[in-house]
């Protein structure tokens, strides 16, 4: 008898075991970074935007220091001046297809937060929102952007990507 309540509450007990470990919270992973404006070495992000009119449309671009982990390098200035660059010549001929449109840019150089970490690809997002919601999504890789003969028309492109009638 005593063997049988020895064994009863042995399998009691091991039976609560395995049921509390099924609903135990999985595990966080240790090595995120909370970065939120500033590089994994310190320094604040800047955050920059140009807001441009035509008619009664707005459209803004971002440089976002919340989504990026590093600030903008000389050829990451060289391609986001490019990109206003371009999107300037196509406001000169064409009208926004949409009244509020926002375009934000994350920067991902050291692959520490969001998708770039989980991907671990060096590249920049660039993200069209009309009214709140995310209407394109493009994502491009720093070797394409360094490389001289490349970056303008990447720029141009991505302006007819999310320009060009929706």
């Amino acid at each position: 008898m005593k063997n049988t309540l020895f064994a009863l509450i042995s399998l009691a007990i091991s039976a609560s075991v395995v049921w509390s470990a099924d609903t135990k919270k999985p595990p966080v992973i240790k090595d995120m970074e909370s970065l939120e404006g500033i590089t994994h070495y310190g320094m604040p992000i800047e955050e920059i935007s140009k807001s441009y009119r035509k008619d009664e449309s707005v459209l803004n671009i971002i440089y976002s220091k919340t989504l990026s982990d590093d600030n903008m390098d000389s050829y990451v200035r060289r391609f986001y001046d490019e990109f206003l660059r371009q999107i300037e010549k196509w406001l000169y001929e064409n009208k926004l297809p949409l009244k509020d449109m926002r375009i934000v840019i994350s920067n991902c150089k050291f692959c520490k937060i969001g998708y770039c970490k989980k991907k671990n690809i060096r590249e920049m997002d660039l993200v069209l929102y009309s009214d709140g919601t995310s209407v394109r999504h493009l994502a491009l890789k720093h070797d394409d952007i360094i490389d001289k003969n490349k970056y303008i028309d990447i720029a141009r492109s991505a302006v007819i990507i999310f320009l060009d009638k929706q």
